[in-house]
């Protein structure tokens, strides 16, 4: 090939030069959980991509036209359609299966105005008709039809060669109001590979492969599957959900002879495994999964990794998993922990955040890893609103602050408005994470380790201070583990702030789940006692106010939902509870 890309296309088919090597397993369940698998070789997919391709010019698509993915779980009909987009210059905008709503889904449609939606007979049926409804025009294709389908000729490829095209349109989750459609450009996902690579330091001639089970419509799996489709010599494990059975695949997965397996997850992941041991329900016995737990590369995100995971970890696996930090608009990934860090420093630089105060006081941070020059740069600043005082000013070492980014991997902008993009991109600065951190100097090596605090509407303000929710949550349950004995998978926890008894200040309201093995006598006694003990026991920042037995509300990822939990909790108070 010629040392100058022919178009955006030519990095991924550099990643196709053997056909006959596997390239892609699929895995699906079916309603007694037992595992079906599919296998792709790289000739095998390649042509599923063209086919894909010919079905989006067969829709009357052309370069620059936006696809509408409506699935309503991980197949590999989807990344196929995305690969034969970068073939066809069209540009896939996922919908969220797991939360996006037919009011939802025709705001996207408006915002993005696609040309086609992909879809599969799986997908919402009330949804599917409400786009019919509002948008007849629009041609409709279903994923089963895929075989059907024409391959696209190599001469019929598209002859782009623009990074800053968008490769794809990922949208924000909306919980601080209507979502954003990011434009990713392609120059961000190869970036995004570059920059995994050196984090985790895997050569170029590692056979490595990637285990998915994160839904396809978000940042991480998006990303992670088009390092795959770019990438020689990787093998893509593609899961269609999360189910029990997930942890079996994991450990057959790690006996297959990979130098590398990597798998991104959330902390959740490992709440239910701890569940699944605790209820003797694991598919495969601690006794082999551990030990292959052991040669995988756990990759986690999208949450604050804390005490309770990490301990998790090296319980199962025998070391400290690899955390990872970032947003759909910084194509995943900004800061990580890199490989190259052993177990015991890992475990120091954790140590340090969970330690560390300010002047004087408490404050918590998790460790969420360092910046991978050249690729990705932090800083901690004063202020991110212009006009403030501390706008962009330097915080330093230990003083929070917010967290911004800037690189190669960041976006181009948010779809249909400028303002917005603006805002969130002063001096080709990103920040919009909107995250509260600190960075204090490695004692180890002198590098800048980097520590999540909270996001910066997840504060409770009382007595002019503010206090970050999650190191309450983490006081709180650290009282109830010694107070009442419980066993941190017998219960879980979150705080939020409403303002009921003042007009300046935030009542501390505790919503609490207890798990079924606790006796009922122990959830009057909490009922009756919590408030006040606790108040007697925890710092002033994390006395509680009120309490609410109920569950504690979290999306996939295992994050706290924050407004949905401040809105039962209302609810409650109306209801007299």
């Amino acid at each position: 090939m010629d040392s100058v890309p022919r178009s955006n296309l030519e990095d991924y088919l550099a990643a196709f030069p053997d056909e006959n090597q596997p390239f892609l397993s699929y895995y699906t369940f079916t309603k007694d959980r037992a595992v079906q698998v599919e296998t792709f070789t790289r000739g095998q997919f390649l042509r599923l991509a063209r086919q894909a391709a010919g079905s989006l010019i067969a829709h009357g698509c052309q370069p620059g036209d936006r696809v509408l993915h409506a699935m309503s779980r991980n197949h590999y009909a989807d990344l196929a359609y995305r690969l034969g987009a970068v073939m066809v210059g069209t540009v896939p905008v996922t919908v969220n299966w797991q939360a996006d709503g037919a009011e939802r889904v025709l705001y996207k449609i408006a915002a993005t105005e696609p040309s086609v939606l992909l879809t599969e007979e799986g997908f919402d049926p009330d949804i599917l008709a409400a786009c019919r409804a509002g948008h007849p025009a629009m041609p409709v294709a279903y994923i089963e039809n895929l075989a059907d389908s024409s391959e696209l000729a190599e001469d019929q490829f598209a002859q782009d060669a623009d990074a800053e095209h968008s490769r794809i349109i990922i949208f924000t989750s909306g919980t601080t109001g209507q979502p954003k459609g990011v434009r990713l450009p392609y120059r961000s996902y190869a970036t995004n590979r570059a920059t995994f690579e050196a984090l985790l330091d895997i050569r170029p001639q590692d056979r490595f492969a990637a285990v998915v089970v994160n839904p396809l419509h978000h940042t991480n799996s998006t990303a992670i599957t088009d390092w795959a489709l770019r990438r020689p010599g990787s093998h893509l494990h593609l899961v269609e959900r999360y189910s029990t059975p997930y942890w079996r695949i994991l450990s057959d997965i790690a006996g297959q002879g990979y130098d590398r397996v990597v798998a991104p997850t959330v902390s959740r992941h490992f709440d239910f495994l701890a569940e699944l041991r605790e209820a003797d329900r694991l598919p495969v016995s601690m006794n082999t999964l551990g030990p292959a737990m052991g040669r995988i590369d756990f990759l986690i995100g999208s949450a604050p990794v804390g005490p309770t995971t990490i301990h998790r970890l090296q319980e199962f696996a025998g070391r400290i998993p690899t955390v990872r930090f970032g947003s759909t608009e910084t194509c995943l990934q900004v800061l990580g922990i890199p490989r190259q860090l052993g177990e015991a420093q890992r475990l120091a630089c954790f140590e340090r955040g969970w330690d560390h105060s300010w002047q004087g006081q408490p404050t918590c941070g998790y460790y969420i890893g360092r910046p991978t020059p050249p690729f990705t740069e932090c800083r901690v600043v004063r202020s991110i609103t212009r006009g403030e005082p501390g706008f962009l000013e330097d915080r330093q070492p230990g003083e929070p602050g917010y967290l911004i980014t800037r690189g190669q991997n960041v976006m181009s902008g948010y779809v249909g408005n400028p303002a917005a993009t603006a805002a969130a991109l002063p001096q080709g600065w990103y920040t919009g994470l909107r995250d509260v951190a600190f960075r204090l100097r490695s004692p180890e090596d002198d590098a800048w380790d980097y520590y999540w605090m909270s996001r910066d509407s997840a504060l409770l303000i009382r007595g002019g201070a503010n206090y970050a929710y999650d190191q309450i949550n983490r006081e709180l349950a650290d009282f109830l583990t010694t107070q009442y004995g419980f066993a941190p998978v017998s219960f879980d926890l979150a705080v939020v702030g409403l303002r009921l008894d003042s007009e300046h200040e935030d009542t501390c309201c505790v919503t609490l789940e207890l798990k079924d093995g606790v006796a009922p006598a122990t959830r009057d006694a909490i009922r009756c006692t919590f408030i006040e003990t606790a108040g007697a026991a925890v710092s002033k920042g994390a006395k509680p106010d009120r309490l609410l037995l109920a569950p504690v509300l979290r999306n996939f990822k295992g994050a706290i939902l924050v407004p949905e939990l401040k809105k039962q909790f209302a609810e409650s108070l109306r209801n007299g509870e």
